[in-house]
């Protein structure tokens, strides 16, 4: 009994979920995996490379993340929604300025610093948000997991030394160096693929669940 009253109480929470929040997941998944293709598959991971790749990205991510928030029925985390896709556009927008206007700004050290207040301050942002979303915890569990990956990335990223310059070599003698940019870069591309697989596996899961919890009402009156 108690097993059948918590799995009604859950399907009950799900079915006060917006039916397109899945379809929200699933394109917000879009823009980081193909920032994270184009960024695999680039070998100039300079600074205004960076910027250009997380730029897009996270404009594009931002947008979505506003259309969200503002035309999502009954959103269980509205205000922390929208406040997170107007801080995610301003960073993309800042961070195309840096990768496009006609400067020598675009520096690692610029570079890793937007990324660390971006990744810091969002992650934050979506953690504070749990306690409000408790009931829902699929969704829960989907701002815990993109919170959390946000904020690891920019306290990652932080720790890189802007200077950092050192040849591969080895007993391979290969040319080349590391350097800030490059392990920066190589960082948020590993972020978006993170992130790209699990909002595609959340989205696709929570679309099985609503569609599992609208059809139990059904159900049970059939038996009826």
């Amino acid at each position: 009994m108690t097993a059948s009253a918590n799995n009604s109480v859950a399907d009950a929470h799900l079915r006060e979920l917006p039916e397109s929040l899945w379809l929200s997941m699933l394109f917000r998944a879009l823009p980081v995996i193909a920032g994270a293709l184009v960024i695999a598959f680039t070998p100039d991971h300079s600074p205004r490379f960076g910027f250009a790749v997380f730029g897009a990205v996270a404009l594009w991510s931002g947008i979505i993340v506003g259309f969200e928030a503002v035309g999502i029925k009954n959103h269980p985390l509205r205000p922390v929604v929208f406040a997170r896709s107007i801080i995610t556009a301003v960073a993309g927008g800042f961070a195309l300025f840096m990768a496009t206007g006609g400067h020598d700004w675009a520096t690692p050290g610029a570079f890793i610093l937007t990324i660390a207040i971006w990744g810091i301050v969002t992650g934050l942002l979506e953690l504070v948000g749990v306690p409000f979303a408790r009931k829902h915890r699929f969704y829960t569990n989907e701002i815990i997991i993109s919170g959390a990956l946000t904020l690891l990335l920019g306290v990652i990223v932080a720790f890189v030394p802007p200077d950092l310059d050192e040849a591969y070599g080895g007993v391979e003698q290969i040319t080349g160096s590391l350097t800030a940019s490059v392990q920066a870069v190589g960082f948020v591309g590993a972020y978006f693929a993170v992130l790209g697989v699990l909002l595609v596996i959340e989205a696709i899961t929570l679309r099985q669940l609503l569609r599992r919890a609208h059809e139990t009402p059904t159900l049970q009156e059939t038996a009826q």
